[in-house]
């Protein structure tokens, strides 16, 4: 599907070395735009999407640690600079980091687990945000089911960070609707990535496709194309503070 609204809009993906974010930068620059490509500790991985984005169109390969604020304005700064401003912000980066349930997880797990995926977020799209006013863009937050059904073993202190990315994205959506910006999350649900390789048993997969009423788990690429939609002012342009699920069905709300 190509969205023509999209063609040569600046985009900045975070976490793009691999998985969701890596599929998200690629499907943009198949749309022709110009993409900044985040990693951190992944070179590889970043270099490799950015190789992938170059076969389609342009971009700028960039390194943060999305946990330090200065870092987070260098790079946004490098890729404004760069591009000639900023169109399109996709906060993707996060990780559950290790499973620690609530009983015996430690002050620093609980802290990294925030900075990673919550306070990330709120660095990157502050550094963002002039950019953003200029280009009366919009931002789509990644955020998971976990947010909503509260986890799986040792995963409820990454759900409760990935409940107030959905609950800070209906925030920005009521406080940024002034400048034209439009913020919503995408919420993943079981989806094939390196982060269920390191984090999630084999027969767990399979249960959870079992559980799935489409029949199957999603695809890096599920969760891209969503994104595109929802950043597509043509197709979803009066949409904004809205959390859209996309996990074949197996959590399903009124």
């Amino acid at each position: 599907m190509i969205y023509q609204d999209l063609k040569n809009k600046r985009v900045l993906v975070t976490g793009s070395s691999s998985g969701i974010g890596q599929a998200t930068a690629i499907e943009f620059a198949k749309q022709g735009c110009f993409v900044g490509v985040h990693y951190f500790r992944t070179k590889q991985g970043g270099e490799q999407t950015f190789a992938e984005v170059k076969k389609h169109s342009d971009g700028i390969l960039l390194k943060a640690d999305v946990r330090s604020q200065s870092q987070v304005n260098k790079m946004v700064g490098r890729f404004a600079k760069t591009a000639g401003g900023l169109d399109i912000l996709v906060n993707n980066a996060g990780d559950l980091i290790e499973r620690q349930p609530f009983e015996t997880a430690t002050a620093a797990y609980h802290d990294n687990i925030y900075e990673t995926n919550v306070r990330s977020i709120f660095f990157v799209t502050q550094a963002a945000l002039d950019w953003l006013k200029k280009s009366a863009g919009c931002i789509v937050n990644v955020g998971s089911v976990a947010g909503h059904h509260g986890g799986g073993d040792g995963a409820g202190i990454y759900a409760g960070a990935k409940a107030a990315v959905a609950t800070e994205t209906i925030a920005m959506a009521k406080e940024f609707a002034r400048y034209g910006i439009r913020v919503n999350t995408v919420a993943p649900g079981f989806i094939e990535t390196r982060f269920h390789q390191r984090y999630s048993s084999a027969q767990r997969v399979k249960a959870t496709v079992q559980q799935t009423p489409l029949g199957r788990n999603g695809t890096p690429e599920d969760i891209a194309m969503a994104i595109l939609f929802l950043t597509s002012s043509e197709a979803a342009g009066f949409i904004t503070g809205e959390y859209i699920a996309v996990n074949g069905g197996l959590y399903m709300r009124a």
